[in-house]
């Protein structure tokens, strides 16, 4: 009985991380299509953190 217990709280958890991920996923492409777009800019799934850095910086 134990074990089904422990996996019910893992599917929960996993289904709690996944909309956490999906919210966060979300907002972050929102904020990017919401910024002008400036074509020296890198592009790719780290772009975001070298922007991060150069708010960081200046």
């Amino acid at each position: 009985m134990q074990s089904r217990t422990h996996t019910g709280h893992r599917a929960r958890n996993a289904v709690a991380l996944a909309l956490i991920v999906a919210t966060v996923w979300a907002g972050a492409a929102l904020a990017r299509s919401a910024a002008p777009v400036d074509p020296s800019a890198p592009t790719g799934p780290v772009a975001h953190f070298s922007r991060v850095v150069d708010l960081i910086r200046g």
